[in-house]
Parts: structure tokens; sequence; C-alpha cells
């Protein structure tokens, strides 16, 4: 019997990742965050400083997905594709979400690398910006799985050679 397997319309929301139709990417949720990783974001993060920390979880598991999402379109010839792929191809879904994962424990253990200036003034040191901005924001996994050859495509997400254009009538239609 030839069956073939059916997933629900994609992108689509659950309980560990949600899809944010307004940036066009998925994220986190702090639900999914506890449930797969043991990680209460609202116990780890110090909001005592913050303007609204009753937010801080949901705005750093958006960087994370920002972090995630611009490291992969960096180098694409064609964003819309990858835009795209990521949010209608359904064997990529698992793949964001060990993606996302990764690089939430990378930055909760070594903080937003991105945000870094390089320059600590109490000790009068200047730090290469180009080593502490590239390759130190990305967790190593997520670089690993973005290298990795997707099968039903035969290419991987860092491909940098042509892919094909979306059509309009595709491009951030339903998602």
């Amino acid at each position: 019997m030839n069956e073939q397997q059916t997933y629900p319309k994609f992108p689509y929301d659950d309980q560990v990742m949600r899809y944010d139709y307004n940036a066009h990417r998925y994220v986190l949720t702090e639900h999914g965050v506890l449930t797969e990783l043991g990680e209460n974001l609202n116990l780890i993060l110090n909001a005592t400083a913050d303007a609204n920390p009753s937010t801080l979880a949901e705005r750093i598991l958006k960087r994370v997905s920002q972090t995630v999402y611009m490291y992969l379109y960096r180098d694409t010839a064609n964003e819309q594709w990858l835009e795209y792929i990521l949010a209608k191809h359904p064997p990529l879904r698992e793949r964001i979400k060990e993606m996302l994962q990764a690089q939430l424990l990378y930055m909760l253990m070594n903080g937003d690398l991105g945000l870094y200036s390089g320059v600590n003034v109490a000790k009068g040191q200047i730090m290469d910006i180009d080593k502490l901005r590239d390759r130190a924001r990305i967790a190593p996994e997520v670089e690993d799985l973005a290298l990795q050859t997707i099968p039903e495509l035969g290419y991987c997400l860092k491909y940098a050679g042509f892919l094909p254009p979306v059509s309009c009538e595709l491009y951030r239609v339903g998602y």
C-alpha cells in the first residue's frame, strides 16, 4: 500500500513553536522551551531591570529566531525562496526547531554576542568585532544543521548557488 504522509497546513503553530506571520519565521514558545529543554525562561532571565518583564521571554525567543534566520539568509542568492521553503516545506520544520533550540541554549550560556560592542572600557581592551559578531554569535549546532544536505531538496540551507524564483502567486501567501 502506498501511503503518503499527510502534514498539517504549513506553516502551523503548536505548543513548541509558533509562526510569526509578520516576520515570516518560526519562534519557539515558552511552553516548548520548558517541556523540551527543561528551561524555565521566567526563572532564568533576570527581568528585575526590564521595563516590561512579562514579555522578556517572548522577546528573547524572537531574538533567537531573528538571529538564526538572518544567519541562514546571509549567504543565499534567493532569500525569497529560502523564506518560502522554511515556511512551507514540511521536513524543514523539525530542523528549524532544532536550530532554534540550539541557538537559545547557546545564547543563554554565552549571552547575545551580536549585541556586544567588543570594547571593554574598564580594561581598555578592544576585541576584533568581526570575530565577535560573525561565527561566534551562532551556535555550532546551528551551523552544522544549516550545512547538512536536505535530501528532498538536494542542497543545504546555506547553499549560495542558483535557487528557483518564487512566483507572485505563492510569495508570502498563507505564510
